[in-house]
């Protein structure tokens, strides 16, 4: 849809960017909005699950029952910690940029830098992905031309950065919409799927002739995915400049979300497995023989259910865009504010209270991303997000060294040593997650899938990988010099 412009609109949208970057440069903040409990809890479900849909994937290369019990651990070993971390330390500094906030404060500058550029690089190319994978499954299931699916994906970027700009009360609202519409068939699959039980879904463990570790082993395989499934938590953290009362609402809706997030996951997968079997022949796609959430709807619950669950797959990545582009954007706007990044990123919209220029940073990027095949990327990803939370981590540890008498609202029970015991799990999980990355040996180019770095194999993936985690201390001093040059 085309919109006219007149030339008395484009020059009141000049002068209000210009009082806007006027007022940031003065110290202007983020607009408050009082968001209720439930939206909240809406955001963090859309931040963290966004639906059930991928799931198919880990169950064929991991094997039903070793799913199974990796989606009942992983929310505990995982999962909880984050979400307990980010609920205390999200109550004690309720700052717009979050994790880049509570790290730069217990580790320094450096390391807090490192935190947040290395999150936002990871997802400002992840973001697009969701675009990217709402538009192919429609594709796939409706089938329509290649215009019409950059048309699709640049449309839906439009949207949602207008959303984003309009302010976090129209996020959170769309959020829970968004969430309701998603819930909806996967509880009807999960009650269909279980009243019709004809299978062990805990059977076969893992995939017959197929290793527990190893380079392609099942674990490796449905820990990745797992670890990619039930990461997001601290997201949520990054709007906390913009929510009224963040210390009261935010821990209430992490820790009301991760029993459900977890529930979620469960239920269709539960269902699936114990009414169709035939788990090897699970896959997102659903085409040349497979077959995926919709496809077993469509079959147990009739074409209509099948419709919604495609719906559910759509609105589900959309969503995760939506809340994503948000979250995405408060760091890179506090970076800038604190000099670390170019300062038009800082720019605070004078109306709506939102970061404008990061919005559309965020969008400009991912319209371009959109045209070409970077779904390997998301490997790289996972490396730089995981780094990112290795750092919060040590961070909550090391604030409760440094500032004992810091206010925290909601403060994890035990001291600072069982700060430290919980941290462990997911630390090694993190540590196990980078090694197999680096030494992946699954992609090939020029005729080469391995090198040998100080007498380690490592892969394309590991390449990339530590290329894009030495971009943040290559970058950092000369961030710093030219701030202390401004100073």
């Amino acid at each position: 849809m085309l919109i006219r412009l007149h030339a008395s609109s484009l020059i009141a949208e000049g002068a209000e960017f210009a009082q806007s970057l006027h007022n940031n440069m003065r110290g202007a903040t983020m607009k408050r909005t009082r968001v209720p409990l439930f939206s909240a809890f809406f955001m963090i479900y859309i931040f963290v699950s966004g639906g059930s849909f991928g799931i198919e994937e880990m169950v064929a290369s991991s094997g039903p029952g070793l799913t199974l019990l990796l989606l009942l651990a992983l929310p505990v070993i995982w999962a909880l910690p984050m979400a307990l971390i980010a609920s205390e330390l999200g109550s004690a500094i309720p700052d717009g940029g979050g994790f880049y906030v509570w790290t730069q404060r217990g580790l320094g500058r450096f390391w807090g830098f490192q935190a947040g550029w290395w999150w936002s690089l990871a997802l400002i190319v992840d973001t697009s992905l969701y675009i990217v994978l709402s538009a192919t499954y429609l594709q796939n299931q409706i089938g329509f031309s290649d215009g019409i699916y950059y048309a699709i994906c640049w449309s839906v970027i439009g949207v949602c950065t207008v959303v984003n700009v309009l302010g976090i009360k129209i996020v959170a609202i769309g959020s829970s919409l968004f969430a309701i519409l998603i819930i909806s068939p996967i509880v009807v699959l999960g009650v269909i799927g279980l009243a019709n039980w004809q299978f062990n879904p805990f059977t076969p463990m893992t995939p017959p002739d197929t290793d527990l570790l190893g380079a392609d082993g099942a674990l490796i395989v449905g820990l990745s995915i797992g670890m990619w499934f039930y990461s997001g938590y601290e997201s949520m953290s990054t709007l906390a400049g913009e929510i009224e009362e963040p210390q009261r609402i935010i821990p209430k809706a992490l820790m009301l979300a991760l029993p459900f997030v977890a529930f979620m996951y469960l239920l269709p997968t539960l269902a699936s497995l114990a009414a169709f079997g035939n788990w090897e022949l699970f896959s997102v796609d659903g085409t040349d023989g497979t077959v995926s959430f919709v496809d077993i709807g469509r079959a147990l619950g009739g074409t209509a259910l099948g419709h919604a669950l495609l719906a559910s797959v759509v609105l589900g990545n959309l969503a995760l865009y939506l809340d994503y582009m948000a979250s995405g954007a408060r760091p890179l706007q506090k970076l800038a504010a604190d000099g670390l990044l170019p300062k038009p990123l800082a720019v605070i919209n004078n109306r709506f209270g939102t970061p404008v220029v990061a919005l559309l940073l965020i969008a400009g990027v991912n319209a371009v991303l959109v045209i070409g095949p970077f779904q390997s990327l998301v490997i790289i990803d996972v490396l730089l997000m995981v780094a990112s939370y290795a750092l919060i981590f040590i961070a909550a540890v090391r604030l409760r060294m440094r500032e004992p008498g810091l206010v925290r609202p909601f403060r994890i029970p035990g001291g600072t040593c069982t700060l430290a015991i919980l941290i462990i799990p997911p630390l090694c999980l993190i540590a196990f997650m980078m090694s197999i990355t680096i030494t992946d040996h699954s992609v090939s180019l020029w005729g080469l899938d391995r090198f040998n770095l100080l007498g380690l194999e490592v892969g394309w993936y590991g390449i990339a990988g530590l290329m894009a985690l030495l971009s943040g201390p290559v970058l950092y001093p000369l961030l710093a010099r030219n701030l202390r040059s401004a100073k």
